[in-house]
């Protein structure tokens, strides 16, 4: 039996519907201030579950092509919100392992790191260990702006496409492709953020530590959904085409690296204490 994207569309609601109260459950559990990853998981979810839905529609009435054209824009825009999870996460982990970074200045931690500000003082104030007020989390907060902007461009881009005009369907691909543009370079943020934190993560509790890790293991698999996007936008290739592509190859770079992520982030939501409820002796383990 041939995939379909109904059967992919079925597969989506299968797994978003139950991790939407599961994301909430972590947002209320934890507090809404300090949770911006989770509360992109939910925006993630429910734009893969409206898109499913227009995606289903369009299978039943195949002669209206804006349930199409809605499900395609709605597909285009799912690597915004995967994204600022990702961001907001590793947000939190910089901001708390900011607050207990080791203080002792005779730790061979400092003494080494005293060292590299001498030699190299420019590259510590980008590479330096967190701290409250530390510009690699200044940074990723600033990285959630162009990624807003890209997540307009790749609407306005998909309306636009979805015209009859032939002037506005070429202005479409332009602002698709800034979009997606824009979107690589905030993967790329993304990664060298992530790695540079890695020398932090020891100061912080398990379970902030399995968050870190959630973020590290879905690096490659946003990297393979953001290929999908980039052979759908950059190249002429109809087996990418967002709205009449290859149902097996949507399914294996870009709906099931989404369905891995998203898991694994609310696996790692849900196995992190409240704040109130850490036990101090476990900072550093």
């Amino acid at each position: 039996m041939a995939l379909t994207q109904e059967a992919i569309a079925i597969l989506e609601l299968c797994v978003y519907i139950p991790i939407v109260p599961l994301a909430l459950l972590i947002v209320f559990r934890h507090g809404w201030h300090r949770q911006l990853g989770w509360i992109y998981l939910v925006t993630f979810c429910t734009i893969r579950i409206v898109g499913a839905g227009f995606r289903i529609a369009s299978t039943k009435n195949p002669d209206d092509s804006t349930d199409l054209e809605a499900s395609s824009i709605l597909q285009s825009i799912g690597l915004s919100p995967l994204l600022l999870a990702s961001l907001g996460l590793l947000k939190r982990i910089t901001d708390e392992v900011s607050e207990h970074v080791p203080s002792d200045p005779e730790s061979f931690r400092n003494v080494a790191m005293a060292a590299l500000v001498s030699k190299a003082g420019v590259l510590h104030r980008v590479t330096k260990p967190a701290t409250a007020t530390s510009r690699r989390s200044r940074i990723i907060q600033l990285a959630q702006l162009p990624t807003m902007v890209a997540l307009i461009l790749c609407i306005v881009g998909g309306i636009d496409e979805a015209s009859s005009s032939i002037s506005e369907q070429a202005s479409g691909r332009t602002l698709f492709k800034a979009g997606i543009a824009i979107f690589v370079v905030i993967y790329a943020l993304l990664f060298l953020l992530a790695a540079f934190t890695a020398r932090d993560v020891g100061n912080a509790p398990r379970g902030e530590k399995k968050i870190y890790f959630a973020v590290l293991a879905a690096l490659p698999l946003i990297a393979v959904r953001l290929l999908w996007s980039i052979l759908a936008v950059f190249t002429t290739m109809q087996e990418f085409s967002l709205a009449t592509g290859n149902p097996v190859i949507q399914l294996c770079m870009a709906v099931l690296e989404e369905i891995v992520v998203i898991i694994m982030y609310t696996l790692a939501g849900l196995a992190v204490l409240p704040a109130s409820k850490w036990d101090t002796s476990e900072w550093g383990r």
